[in-house]
């Protein structure tokens, strides 16, 4: 009998301008008015904390040496620019002698050169005494290019060289500073202790730059862009960055949220958080809400029965589920109750 009741008032599903709609009414239908919201609660989470690549820098020794001096300690605070420690190292000290006695040997060289010239040129001296000068000159400059490559392979910048070749004087140690402000994560050395060169010597992290991971839904990912405002509780937060890529297993997609403010995480603790999306979307109630064709849609009533509308799903509760779409406004009112036999017409006239 209710089968028949059902389809006495529901009469063959039309299309109208590609629109389903279920023509008729349905006293079994009940109707109800979209709630609008401005924040949506997109419900609770687990969050792991994420540290950014440049909030974290591993220190290794530059060159070979002996820890001289050690300034840090392990969770120690520290500045951008601070001091670590001293490296001292024999083999760098060797190198820099042999290149600064070619310096001083080039710079005497080149003044001979200077004074033979006009000589050579008044033919007050012999071609042979000039063209002996000036290879001297090229042999030291093949040095001096080989020494110069061979400071920079054993640890020396460019500009610790530059101030060598200009000073003429050794660079007797290394300083270690710390690349950025933030704690001493782990520390591997001890005061005249030998390091090799890449040996490991410190961590410096910056924990006040974590951020957060999350996964969240598929449906409720695509609708994030980077830069969108979220809260938890009462903490904004910013989409910094959004997967490439779908975890198979869950079928969610990693968002990492970023806020301005230190975080109250650390690297790689997880969190339960509770997130909220200050938006505008449509409060409805579950089972409003109905599966057809593979898209989540609900039923809208209009002049001459019932539309099929798609929305997308950004939360759901127990009662209500917060969704989004074009096609829904203040005034709409969806079939909060016989939506499955809405459905039901709408498949008939699909097999028929």
């Amino acid at each position: 009998m209710v089968k028949i009741i059902i389809l006495s008032f529901i009469t063959i599903a039309s299309l109208f301008a590609n629109d389903l709609v279920v023509v008729g009414e349905n006293p079994m239908v009940k109707l109800t008015k979209v709630k609008q919201t401005k924040s949506v609660y997109l419900g609770s989470y687990l969050a792991q904390g994420h540290l950014p690549a440049n909030a974290s820098f591993r220190i290794d020794a530059p060159l070979e040496g002996i820890v001289e001096k050690l300034y840090a300690n392990i969770y120690d605070k520290v500045k951008k620019g601070t001091v670590l420690a001293v490296i001292k190292s024999p083999k760098i000290l060797e190198l820099e002698a042999e290149y600064i006695n070619l310096l001083i040997e080039e710079e005497y060289n080149q003044n001979e050169l200077k004074r033979l010239k006009p000589l050579y040129e008044a033919a007050v001296v012999a071609k042979k005494q000039y063209l002996m000068a000036q290879n001297i000159s090229k042999k030291y400059q093949t040095q001096l290019k080989f020494y110069r490559n061979l400071l920079l392979e054993w640890g020396l910048c460019e500009n610790q060289i530059n101030t060598v070749t200009k000073t003429k004087k050794a660079i007797t140690e290394i300083k270690i500073y710390a690349p950025i402000s933030g704690k001493v994560a782990d520390l591997n050395i001890n005061p005249k202790m030998y390091l090799q060169r890449g040996e490991h010597m410190m961590s410096v992290v910056d924990a006040t730059k974590t951020h957060l991971e999350i996964s969240l839904p598929i449906n409720l990912a695509k609708e994030l862009k980077v830069g969108a405002k979220l809260y938890i509780e009462e903490q904004a937060v910013e989409v910094e960055s959004i997967a490439a890529k779908i975890d198979p297993k869950t079928q969610t997609i990693a968002v990492h949220l970023l806020s301005k403010k230190e975080m109250f995480v650390l690297p790689q603790e997880k969190k339960n958080i509770k997130l909220f999306w200050p938006r505008e979307a449509y409060e409805i109630p579950a089972s409003s809400i109905v599966d057809f064709n593979e898209h989540t849609s609900v039923f809208v009533k209009v002049k001459n029965g019932y539309k099929l509308v798609q929305v997308t799903v950004l939360s759901r509760d127990i009662s209500n589920v917060y969704v989004i779409a074009k096609e829904l406004d203040n005034n709409s009112q969806l079939a909060a109750s016989g939506a499955i036999a809405l459905k039901g017409a709408l498949e008939a006239q699909g097999n028929d």
